[in-house]
């Protein structure tokens, strides 16, 4: 049996925490689901599809059953050529090389700015070749790209950009929701999300109405009519009416919690000594990440304070041995993979839990 939380933890997420108005909402709207259905499609996923493409202002909206087909979907609804490469963030957990081996592509890993840690249009020109087709890039730990310089870059390329925005529900760069320069963006509503459902759920926005209507196809095992599947890549990849309800609901409150998160994210930043990866104006501080040479020794210090912590992500893109990717094309995100750690960074943190935090990360300079 596996051992249960410690209560006195600070846990490094809190998917479960809701204000009592917010869980009421989501009670409420699970039940008119229960009892009035449909369960699959219906009006509730139209409903939330439309919110969420007002909300982001991205056009062509369509929901599936996770972050990973969002991805899947994205590029398949781009109908990018069946084993042309895609180029992949080095550090984004490996998310984004796994949709490109379902959706039939192959991925090539590139690497970061190794002051910013960040991806750039020149790191990801050192790793582009002939047979590249598209790009995907990660607005990790809820942080917008600065994309304008990748943009123009792909653009000259000629291929197709693809964002993915699983972190960043509501991150905004010079005004406009990620998103707005890819050709697809993917979402994940994962429960830990900024925006979280109570299972997995996901949705994928296109600039083009024909992708769109592509990706919902192919969604629905690439049927052109019922029991008649006719485009290739096709799969089951539904956003159930349970998980849109429950989004639809939470989806107002979405900004007063993105901004809590970054009062917290702030808060760390201004009274720890430690290096927090930077976070750009519009971000929605997904995660609060700490960069040290000591990672082992700040967990236990931490550990032994009560504050959870995560790394995200332990392991560089490359390094995965199911992917087989080239090894040595990113040392800077193998390095960085070595040196990353999340602290406690959600809206539902008590007062108390974030001053513990940041009394926590400010002691580790008196070890």
């Amino acid at each position: 049996m596996p051992a249960l939380r410690d209560p006195g933890m600070i846990p490094d997420a809190t998917p479960t925490r809701w204000a009592d108005d917010e869980r009421d909402e989501v009670r409420a709207a699970i039940a008119r689901v229960v009892d009035d259905g449909p369960w699959i499609g219906g009006p509730v996923v139209d409903a939330f599809e439309e919110a969420f493409a007002t909300y982001t202002e991205l056009p062509h909206l369509v929901g599936c059953a996770s972050g990973t087909d969002a991805l899947v979907l994205a590029m398949t609804g781009l109908d990018l050529p069946v084993g042309s490469g895609i180029l992949v963030a080095g550090n984004d957990g490996g998310y984004a090389a796994v949709a490109a081996r379902l959706a039939g592509l192959e991925p090539v890993a590139y690497d970061l700015d190794p002051v910013t840690l960040a991806p750039t249009a020149a790191t990801i020109a050192a790793a582009d070749h002939p047979g590249v087709t598209a790009v995907t890039v990660t607005h990790l730990h809820g942080d917008p790209l600065p994309l304008d310089e990748v943009d123009a870059w792909r653009r000259r390329r000629g291929i197709a950009l693809i964002e993915d925005a699983a972190q960043a529900h509501g991150a905004r760069s010079n005004g406009r929701h990620v998103g707005a320069h890819g050709d697809a963006t993917a979402f994940s509503f994962y429960p830990t999300k900024n925006l979280g459902a109570i299972g997995d759920a996901g949705a994928v926005a296109f600039l083009d109405g024909d992708a769109a209507a592509r990706a919902r196809r192919l969604a629905q095992y690439g049927w052109s009519d019922k029991y008649r599947a006719e485009l290739p890549r096709g799969r089951n990849s539904r956003l159930d009416a349970l998980q849109a309800a429950v989004l639809l609901a939470r989806l107002p409150f979405l900004d007063a919690r993105n901004q809590r998160r970054r009062e917290v994210h702030a808060r760390y930043a201004a009274e720890s000594s430690q290096r927090l990866l930077e976070q750009h104006e519009g971000s929605v501080a997904h995660h609060a990440v700490v960069v040290t040479d000591r990672r082992d020794e700040l967990t236990r210090h931490l550990t032994a304070r009560g504050v959870g912590s995560a790394i995200h992500y332990p392991i560089a893109v490359v390094r995965m041995p199911g992917l087989a990717l080239d090894r040595s094309s990113t040392p800077v995100a193998v390095a960085n993979a070595e040196h990353v750690l999340s602290v406690p960074c959600t809206p539902e943190l008590t007062t108390d839990e974030v001053d513990r935090v940041v009394e926590a990360l400010a002691s580790w300079g008196d070890t």
